[in-house]
């Protein structure tokens, strides 16, 4: 009997490890985002999701040229923000930062709008994008500082 509670005790342990381990790399706490290549997302808005555990938006991404110069936070890039011809056409889905600033978007955003941001591509498994820095089409940008997933130079 003792045992058998033992091992209950020892299944119920390995079962909360597992899941605290899933959630922190899910979270970002243990991600590596990589800043050696921050990456332009810009286009047109189609799906939007303001619930945690992440704001959300799947953008599709629109080919062309849009000026680099003054978008994001250069000062946390260990490179220059690129445009990547595999991504247009494309919609890409961005987690956003979890905060309120990021949340409280859901009353500005709409499918249909334009927007533009940069994101870090995650170097782990399942390798997304995040972004802390949006810029709406009426020019406001939306930016937070405080993001606890870390940017390497180069994954």
């Amino acid at each position: 009997m003792k045992a058998l509670v033992h091992k209950r005790i020892a299944i119920t342990l390995t079962g909360l490890a597992v899941a605290s381990t899933a959630a922190l790399a899910h979270h970002g706490v243990t991600g590596r985002y990589d800043a050696s290549q921050p990456i332009l997302i810009s286009g047109e808005v189609v799906e939007t999701t303001f619930s945690p555990p992440h704001p959300t938006l799947s953008i599709r991404v629109e080919a062309g040229s849009v000026p680099t110069d003054g978008l994001g936070r250069p000062q946390e890039y260990f490179g220059p923000v690129v445009s990547r011809a595999e991504d247009a056409g494309v919609v890409r889905t961005v987690e956003l930062s979890p905060v309120r600033m990021f949340y409280d978007l859901g009353q500005k955003l709409r499918s249909g709008d334009r927007v533009t941001l940069v994101a870090l591509q995650n170097c782990l498994s399942p390798h997304q994008l995040r972004s802390t820095w949006v810029r709406l089409s009426g020019g406001e940008v939306v930016s937070y500082t405080g993001d606890w997933a870390r940017g390497v130079d180069g994954c």
